[in-house]
């Protein structure tokens, strides 16, 4: 608006005239207005400083946030409004004496308010409206000049220009003219920020809820869809436009209808929760979900959702499908095979249990089968384990169609499964069943087109004659497939009693061995090994014995395959082989001449990677001579892993330290063999030995390992040597070393330390 000076239009423009304004704000002051005229100026308004200085002077706590720049070529003019605006507690002014000095301010930093001349040289204030509004900035200009043209005000307001304000002027006009529009800026300020925020509100709230993993939804009274999220889409086929309005109820599954009728009259009294299921848009399909239903106060709902219609439920659906399908994987693993599918342990036991009771009702009997594969491992290390796992699959089926709806196979790890036949009336009807599971596995299986042929060892055990709980019915029955086990495979057996002695006298043993081990019971004898020409002794086989604390000695024979049975031989080697070092060592202390000292290996602890380590640092530990001693080893380490076998013995020869085989002759051992290996000894077996029972006896064997022995510049030792006849005639073959009875039975350190001292016999 156009601001005249006289109090008549000020009057007109606002309710409140001058002499009202004046008489509610006495402390806004009347200036003295000079007029002088100026070349191309019209009237200047100016405040004299007399009349500023009489003023009385208002106290301000702290400036007006406001930044306000004065825009005019005439410096008393600058000076005197900026006065004005200081006395009114409005912070400093910044000031331009032309409009180009203006922009370049703007440019540099923002203002609020610019009180603009629209009479300036070179850049007139219409130019600068002109150029503020060009460029969008966001100031409020209201203009202050003497130009009385009615169309340069006109202009100025159609150019942007808030107010307009002519010289000369009194300062409660200019003042007011500023605080109302400073005023209508910070007000058009904070609605744009509160319009900002709601702004960002909304598309925050709606980001949240369109990407919300959740389906998130409305319901008015009538349990219809009154909003859903858009993600419906991506879950069940549905767009959100097509539910909007159709009743809840019309994607519920079928069966969860009922359930779902009574929660949804429930969600008045209170929030509420439930599992149910969505179907599809074409039906076929369904998903789990986890559904909260919160009651909605149809006032809120109202400001909400901005309409008439009353929108009673807020709900948040959660798609737990996954989770059911985990939850129900677990379930079934927890009693099933990964593998086969097959029941495993846990559930079949529970199922023999429930047989049982059934049984002792009806007064029949159950049969419970353990099933172990003879050659399963075989065909697992030469095809892999991936085509093992499909050949496990290929039993499990084939034994499946041999066995009645009612039988039970399970299987409990690896290649061991297991067999419930319930209501069986005699032990025959069990037989049967295991004689025909034992043809079927002879049959050919087809892997990766090749056949290979797998055989069944199956032991019976028969409820209640062989046991009246789970644990012993089963333990029975795994009994009796180890028994058949043991006496060929390919086979079944029933329980009987002797087998469990049998166990129980392993099982004995087994915790005698290790508290044997723990408590030192085990001791080396020494058996000497003579020249066959002067009877020296050259070397000492250390043989094990147990010193049972009821059985009194043992030989090694009694004892060496249930060590290797439990798993126990590498660390029961480790300490023969300490013992012998140790031995070897205190009788070079007393001043002995010690000969060589051989000790046997197990073919699986040679195989061991620490093997040659263990051995070299207990060498070094007794500072035993490498040369000084021999590891023996039996044929049967020939059947395992040749490459691995040869590789381990070659490292064993490079440290200097003999090797021998033992019992040669009697096992697996091919001559050809001795071709490339790094073996010192051949030892003959006393089985052959004792063959030779006269001194003309030609013993064809004896004789061609002798032989052979001399050809490639090998030891012999013959084992078994028991009389004078037999020493002779091996002498006169070239043996050179022989031990045996003839010469001493195996005794302790103590007792062969005088024959040592002798060093003959």
């Amino acid at each position: 608006m156009i601001q005249q000076h006289t109090a008549a239009p000020r009057a007109a423009m606002h309710p409140v005239g001058y002499a009202g304004m004046l008489a509610r704000r006495p402390d806004l002051p009347t200036a003295g207005v000079e007029r002088r005229a100026q070349s191309g100026h019209g009237g200047i308004a100016k405040c004299s400083a007399s009349s500023l200085a009489s003023q009385p002077k208002k106290l301000v706590d702290s400036p007006k946030p406001h930044r306000i720049v004065v825009v005019d070529d005439d410096t008393g003019f600058r000076e005197s409004l900026c006065a004005l605006l200081k006395s009114r507690g409005y912070a400093e002014p910044a000031t331009c004496t032309n409009g180009q000095e203006l922009l370049e301010m703007l440019m540099e930093s923002p203002c609020d308010l610019v009180l603009l001349d629209l009479l300036m040289p070179k850049v007139s204030g219409l130019d600068v409206l002109g150029m503020l509004r060009q460029a969008n900035l966001d100031v409020a200009v209201v203009v202050v000049s003497g130009d009385s043209m009615i169309e340069s005000a006109i202009s100025a307001m159609r150019l942007g220009a808030n107010d307009y304000v002519r010289k000369p002027y009194t300062a409660e006009m200019l003042l007011f003219s500023i605080e109302t529009v400073l005023r209508r800026r910070d007000l058009e300020k904070s609605h744009r920020q509160m319009t900002d925020a709601l702004a960002q509100s909304e598309r925050q709230y709606r980001f949240l809820v369109e990407a919300s993993p959740d389906l998130i939804f409305t319901l008015d009274e009538h349990f219809n869809f009154s909003f859903i999220s858009g993600h419906v889409a991506s879950l069940n086929g549905y767009l959100a436009d097509d539910l909007k309005g159709k009743p809840f109820l019309s994607i519920v599954f079928e069966e969860d209808l009922e359930r779902t009728r009574y929660t949804l009259e429930r969600v008045g009294h209170g929030a509420c929760s439930t599992e149910l299921r969505f179907v599809g848009r074409d039906e076929s399909a369904y998903r789990h979900y986890d559904v909260s239903l919160i009651p909605i106060e149809a006032s809120a709902a109202k400001v909400f959702l901005g309409n008439a219609r009353s929108c009673r439920i807020y709900g948040v659906a959660r798609d737990i499908s996954d989770k059911i399908l985990n939850h129900d994987r677990l379930a079934f693993l927890a009693y099933h095979d990964a593998l086969t599918g097959l029941p495993n342990r846990a559930l079949f036991c529970d199922r023999v249990g429930l047989a049982m009771v059934q049984a002792k009702r009806s007064g029949m009997k159950i049969a419970a089968m353990f099933i172990d594969l003879d050659r399963f491992k075989l065909a697992n290390d030469n095809f892999g384990h991936q085509k093992g796992d499909e050949l496990l699959k290929d039993v499990a089926r084939r034994l499946q169609e041999s066995l009645r709806e009612t039988d039970t196979l399970a299987r409990i790890g690896g290649d061991e499964f297991t067999v419930l036949l319930p209501g069986l009336r005699t032990r025959e009807d069990a037989a049967y069943v295991a004689n025909k599971l034992v043809a079927d596995m002879r049959k050919p299986f087809l892997l990766a087109d090749v056949e290979v042929t797998l055989t069944a060892s199956i032991g019976i055990s028969i409820f209640p004659d062989d046991g009246e709980d789970i644990e012993t019915l089963l333990r029975h029955a795994d009994i009796a497939m180890y028994h058949v086990k043991s006496h060929g495979k390919n086979g079944s057996g029933f329980f009987s009693n002797a087998m469990d002695e049998a166990t129980s006298r392993r099982v004995s043993i087994e915790s005698e061995i290790r508290h044997g081990l723990e408590v030192g019971e085990f001791e080396l004898h020494y058996q000497p090994q003579v020249d066959a020409a002067t009877r020296h002794i050259v070397g000492l086989e250390a043989l094990s014995r147990w010193q049972h604390p009821a059985s009194g000695l043992l030989l090694a024979g009694s004892f060496i395959p249930a060590i290797e049975e439990i798993g126990l031989m590498p660390a029961f080697t480790y300490q023969v082989l300490e013992t012998a070092c140790r031995d070897l060592r205190h009788g070079c202390e007393l001043g002995y001449d010690m000969p060589r000292m051989s000790v046997k290996v197990s073919p699986r602890v040679i195989e061991q990677d620490d093997f040659l380590e263990h051995l070299l640092g207990l060498l070094h530990q007794y500072a035993v001579p490498h040369e000084s001693f021999e590891i023996e080893i039996t044929e049967n380490v020939f059947i395992g892993d040749r490459q691995k076998v040869s590789d381990r013995l070659l490292q064993i020869s490079r440290e200097g330290i003999r090797i021998a085989i033992d019992d040669f002759g009697t096992q697996y051992a091919s001559l050809s063999y001795l071709r490339y290996l790094p073996v010192n000894t051949l030892k003959i077996e006393q089985s052959l030995i004792r063959e030779i029972e006269r001194s003309d006896d030609k013993s064809p064997i004896v004789r061609a390992i002798v032989a052979v022995a001399l050809g490639l510049g090998l030891d012999v030792v013959a084992e078994g040597v028991e009389t004078e006849v037999q020493a002779g005639y091996l002498h006169q073959l070239g043996c050179r070393s022989m031990q045996g009875y003839l010469f001493g039975q195996p005794m302790g350190f103590e007792d062969i330390a005088p024959l040592l001292s002798r060093r003959a016999i």
